[in-house]
């Protein structure tokens, strides 16, 4: 059989390698394996060198797609690369539909021959029926089998790998594979000793992806709002960042610059899907823009969360407009202050309906479900033994408790939301200027805004992120809650 060589593209794990600091300490680990396995070889130390291949012929790289096991394995095979392996694909080798064992043992056979002259590193890139099911997996438990007809290639392919000592030269392999380890054949995984898992990246990762894939597509980093990208893409495996990265770099180019709009508008179509066809007059524009900056953006800014985003631009859901924060320093998330801050910022389009006399409605019907969650959350902090729920499946439907105790439920809540408007309202009625420049100065014209251009916004008008944090606070001791 006559191989190929993987071609890998042209990044390095020392330079280019963004993820889990554990990760990357566990690639650089094994390229000083392979870097040992050729000095021992060199040193014609070959006996030791079978026993330490026996131990570890190979790693296998799983996670979700996208996760980033095909961006560590090119880093890897750069890195084997410099020191004198000669990568080959062992995509050759699943070329049919079926693999017969004769195939399994053709192309060890040429590697073999391969690793008289030069050290290999023999890859496969998502090659999921090497570690097919024999009946169990890893940890025993039963899933589905893979067939009896696949049973010979595996049996095959597991004693090839464990002639793999027996080369001239040294000889590993790595395997990326979407499958889950207790999916794989337990003979299989134990013969891969080496289990790199690769998760959904964290918030700090997410930001190291976006620094470097901009810079990677020749933007400066600086020029957008990480800190706001990362968060929006929260859950979201690493490809992806790539991927909007260079869509919105497209788009940019053809318009001038990168944006964080562009940016935001192509995670949103990610996470949404396309927009709905649906245009805005002038006039909802203005009545959206108030609901979600003077109702949801501003009352949070003002008892101290931090905002994230805002936004008059139809979503695929059909809404016409979305806001987001977060916990700030002073308001550390599942503590009473954040939970009453939410439900503050949910109330608030019912106090700009009230007090503005111009937006869409008295609070429209999942803001108000949000603050009546966010108020169970504040009532189960005083309450510990309780857990509650909104929707299907409630404290009441599942008899949990008394109609007595519903009633004193339900009255908790609208005691919360009750504090929570006037607060909310009082925010409101003191910055109704600021409220009605910021909708028709900056968020018509624009938008979307992310945190920066937010903060900065606000900044202009003198509008000081916290202010009515103590009074928040006061009114939280004053319906019983600890702050």
């Amino acid at each position: 059989m006559e191989l190929e060589a993987f071609k890998p593209r042209a990044i390095s794990l020392y330079e280019d390698f963004v993820g889990f600091p554990s990760i990357h300490e566990e690639l650089r680990d094994i390229v000083n394996y392979l870097r040992h396995l050729v000095r021992l070889t060199r040193e014609g130390k070959d006996d030791y060198r079978r026993m330490i291949v026996q131990a570890e012929p190979g790693a296998l790289f799983l996670g979700r797609t996208g996760a980033g096991k095909t961006h560590a394995l090119h880093c890897v095979v750069n890195e084997a690369a410099k020191a004198g392996y000669h990568p080959i694909d062992g995509s050759v080798m699943l070329g049919k539909t079926e693999v017969d064992p004769k195939d399994v043992r053709e192309f060890f056979d040429s590697c073999r021959s391969e690793a008289d002259d030069n050290p290999l590193l023999i890859v496969y890139d998502d090659a999921r029926q090497l570690l097919g099911s024999s009946g169990r997996g890893y940890y025993s438990f039963e899933y589905g089998n893979s067939g009896r007809e696949t049973r010979p290639m595996l049996g095959e392919f597991r004693r090839q790998i464990d002639g793999l000592q027996f080369f001239g030269h040294p000889a590993y392999v790595i395997i990326t594979s979407a499958t889950s380890l207790r999916h794989i054949d337990r003979q299989i995984a134990r013969r891969f000793s080496r289990h790199v898992s690769f998760p959904r990246p964290r918030d700090e990762s997410r930001r190291a992806l976006f620094h470097y894939y901009l810079n990677r597509f020749g933007h400066d980093p600086d020029d957008v709002d990480i800190v706001t990208l990362s968060f929006l893409m929260d859950g979201v495996v690493a490809g992806r960042v790539e991927e909007i990265v260079s869509k919105a770099s497209y788009k940019g180019d053809m318009e001038g610059g990168l944006t964080n709009k562009l940016l935001v508008k192509e995670i949103s179509r990610f996470l949404q899907g396309p927009p709905v066809d649906t245009h805005l007059t002038e006039e909802m524009k203005i009545l959206t823009g108030l609901h979600e900056f003077g109702g949801h953006t501003l009352p949070a800014y003002a008892v101290g969360l931090e905002p994230i985003l805002v936004t008059i631009e139809p979503s695929a859901d059909g809404s016409y407009g979305k806001s987001f924060h977060r916990h700030s320093k002073n308001l550390p998330p599942s503590s009473a202050k954040y939970h009453f801050a939410d439900v503050v910022t949910r109330m608030g389009s019912t106090a700009v309906y009230l007090e503005l006399e111009q937006s869409i409605e008295e609070g429209r019907m999942n803001d108000l479900t949000s603050a009546t969650r966010s108020a169970l959350d504040l009532y189960a902090v005083k309450n510990p033994m309780v857990n509650l729920t909104v929707g299907e499946g409630t404290y009441l439907s599942e008899g949990l408790f008394s109609e007595e105790n519903r009633e004193e439920i339900e009255g908790e809540i609208e005691k919360i939301k009750g504090a929570a408007l006037e607060v909310a309202k009082d925010i409101v009625r003191n910055y109704r200027n600021e409220i009605l420049a910021f909708t028709r100065d900056h968020l018509v014209k624009n938008e979307i805004m992310v945190r920066s251009e937010i903060i900065d916004a606000l900044k202009e008008m003198s509008v000081e992120q916290g202010q009515y944090y103590e009074k928040m606070c006061d009114s939280l001791n004053e319906i019983g809650y600890p702050v």
